[in-house]
């Protein structure tokens, strides 16, 4: 059991981590995270109808995934902000509702702990084999369109000038957040799933500068975070998505001041070169 939830903690985070990627670069990061509580809707809704948490969420995330991508392209950025916010506010008054209707039989189970923090219980190989196969159509799908992808990273309005579906693209990588969330819900619970999207990302954003190596770093820091998360959350008996959590964060913050201390000795460099230019 400990082997499947390890493997599914790389695979969980290496895929959140590119996805958040690609959410950052495509300035879709607020519409995802609306897609991610909308899966957390869906897994409490799955506590009182009593049906599988994954299968719901996954139901309850494309769906909106899909409507509010389609939505996306007929409105301005801004107005898909405040949609997405209203959406974000919705889905966790729902999520709580369905945790408050459910049974107290369900809420001593460890549903309910699939549902919040997670559980290294909830992995199953059915689940795993599953993930893992998205896992590998998202890579063959980043392969297989590589050069209009590319291309909407490079400039979104000259792609789309050039004929690149940019609109498309955008509901495909939405799709792809809904199912990797749902997935990821199992081990990092609904409230903090999130953080495996956004924290490996800005991490990276700290570290390197250049968009291939963010490319490459984000998802290798999910992995480390979930990872490390799973393994203290066995040793120390605390729950893992809030441990995942704690992982990626302290990485984030620890990324942060390294940057912020580089930029300090870069400053002072710049100033000691101006002050000898001037002598």
């Amino acid at each position: 059991m400990l082997e499947v939830a390890a493997i599914a903690s790389l695979l969980s985070g290496g895929l959140c981590g590119l996805l958040g990627y690609y959410a950052q670069r495509f300035n879709i990061a607020t519409l995802s995270f609306s897609v991610a509580h909308a899966a957390l809707a869906g897994a409490s809704l799955a506590l009182v109808i009593k049906s599988d948490v994954t299968y719901s969420a996954l139901v309850f995330a494309i769906l909106f995934a899909l409507g509010m991508g389609i939505i996306s392209t007929r409105i301005s950025p801004h107005e898909r902000e405040l949609i997405s916010m209203g959406f974000f506010s919705l889905f966790n008054a729902i999520a709580i509702f369905m945790v408050y209707m459910s049974t107290s039989y369900v809420l001593s189970t460890v549903s309910i702990s699939v549902v919040l923090w997670g559980s290294v219980l909830a992995i199953t190989k059915s689940k795993l084999i599953l993930l893992a196969g998205i896992t590998a159509i998202f890579m063959l799908y980043l392969f297989i369109f590589k050069p209009q992808i590319d291309s909407i990273l490079f400039d979104r309005k000259l792609a789309k000038a050039e004929g690149v579906d940019v609109d498309l693209h955008t509901i495909v990588l939405l799709l792809f957040i809904g199912i990797a969330i749902a997935f990821a819900l199992r081990l990092t619970g609904g409230f903090l799933v999130f953080t495996l999207l956004y924290n490996p990302v800005a991490s990276a954003m700290q570290l390197v500068r250049k968009a291939q190596w963010q490319q490459v770093l984000a998802p290798t820091i999910g992995m480390l975070a979930a990872l490390l998360g799973l393994t203290f959350s066995y040793i120390l008996d605390w729950p893992v998505g809030a441990t995942i959590a704690i992982i990626s964060s302290t990485i984030l913050m620890v990324a942060y001041i390294t940057r912020t201390i580089i930029n300090m000795k870069l400053s002072r460099e710049a100033r000691r070169a101006q002050i000898s230019r001037g002598r």
